[in-house]
């Protein structure tokens, strides 16, 4: 499904433009954070979710284990997040840590809880600040399999639309204790579930597909004008924080069933250009590089480049800072991916969700 690379990009590109540029005007006047949060979000329910139902009929099926299943998916997301996550942390404590909580309190950032910590302190200015997200899908994905693979599929789609309610319902118990952030796991419920429900409509119920498409269209439809009757009520209205991110995932779900699918005309060719879909590729390192790029890697590309040049390197300005800081952090993601990531990931072929022989005697040893 190349078309959901592209998709990446562009939640990636908000992101950067929510963490770049001043908020609330400009070209960051729409809540672009949350939205490229909660496409990611929707992106990862679906593809996780059908990740686990193809590996249930598997076991089903008796070429694969309840153990083995859940031993090599949790490997395999550790091989893709661990590796550069550790890193990237572990560097800002060592050389900056005077730029995050992390010097203080480093076992939530190694336990994958920083969305726990930044829930206590609302620190929004730790340099590791949008690491809450990674705090959130590991922790999802260490109940989430067992629930996929265990429960029966009419139980599935119910406890399914009860994480959709469920989202919503949290935030509204935050909203009653003041907490608007939405960090904690239980506050993207939502997100995760809509995602997660595409799955098990393309896995489970293949003969409701044109309809849930047709009932999606008007529901995205309307969550547009509602989107729209959002952005003009504060932050802080128990609308805005208890339905925002529902509607953006109703969205964004569009987006990515349509993507799923394989966008046609003018909206499929950008999905299909190839530079959006390698930037797709490399998005886990521009989120994990965005925000260190600009305060700490360019100022000292700036000054090898002022060494090098004898002082002849014009000033940037504004907007020729950000411009330069983008194509510093393209290139650092795409090393990080050529150079650490690829490699690593690449390991995953060692851990197959089917059973080897010998795995299979290993775990049944009357056989």
């Amino acid at each position: 499904m190349p078309q959901l690379d592209a998709l990446r990009t562009f939640a990636v590109a908000l992101v950067i433009i929510y963490h770049w540029f001043p908020t609330g005007t400009g070209i960051n006047w729409l809540p672009n954070g949350t939205i490229g949060v909660m496409v990611f979000f929707v992106i990862s329910g679906f593809l996780i979710t059908r990740i686990l139902l193809t590996n249930r009929a598997s076991i089903q099926a008796g070429t694969s284990t309840l153990g083995n299943t859940y031993r090599n998916f949790f490997i395999r997301r550790a091989l893709r997040i661990f590796p550069l996550y550790y890193l990237v942390i572990t560097a800002v404590w060592l050389l900056i840590p005077e730029a995050s909580d992390i010097d203080e309190r480093p076992l939530y950032y190694y336990l994958y809880g920083y969305n726990i910590l930044l829930h206590q302190t609302g620190n929004w200015a730790d340099l590791l600040s949008p690491f809450w997200t990674l705090g959130v899908e590991e922790q999802l994905y260490l109940v989430w399999p067992w629930v996929v693979l265990l429960l029966p599929s009419r139980r599935l789609v119910g406890v399914i639309a009860g994480m959709v309610a469920a989202g919503i319902l949290f935030r509204a118990y935050g909203y009653s204790q003041g907490d608007l952030d939405g960090v904690l796991t239980p506050a993207n419920l939502d997100s995760f579930g809509l995602g997660a429900l595409w799955a098990w409509v393309t896995m489970q119920a293949t003969d409701q597909i044109a309809r849930f498409r047709s009932v999606l269209n008007g529901a995205a439809g309307v969550a547009l004008v509602l989107m729209g009757v959002l952005l003009f009520l504060p932050d802080d209205h128990i609308a805005v924080v208890l339905f925002e991110r529902f509607i953006i995932s109703v969205l964004a779900l569009y987006l990515v069933v349509g993507a799923s699918f394989g966008f046609k005309g003018g909206v499929g060719s950008v999905l299909d250009n190839g530079a959006l879909q390698y930037i797709g590729r490399i998005s886990y390192g521009l989120y994990v590089f965005h925000m260190i790029v600009p305060g700490y890697i360019v100022p000292f590309v700036l000054r090898v480049m002022n060494r090098l040049l004898r002082g002849h390197v014009p000033d940037l300005g504004y907007w020729g800072h950000r411009a330069f800081s983008l194509a510093v952090l393209i290139a650092v993601a795409s090393v990080s991916w050529y150079a650490f990531e690829k490699p690593i990931n690449s390991l995953k072929q060692y851990f197959s969700y089917k059973n080897t022989p010998t795995d299979r005697r290993r775990e049944h040893p009357t056989e």
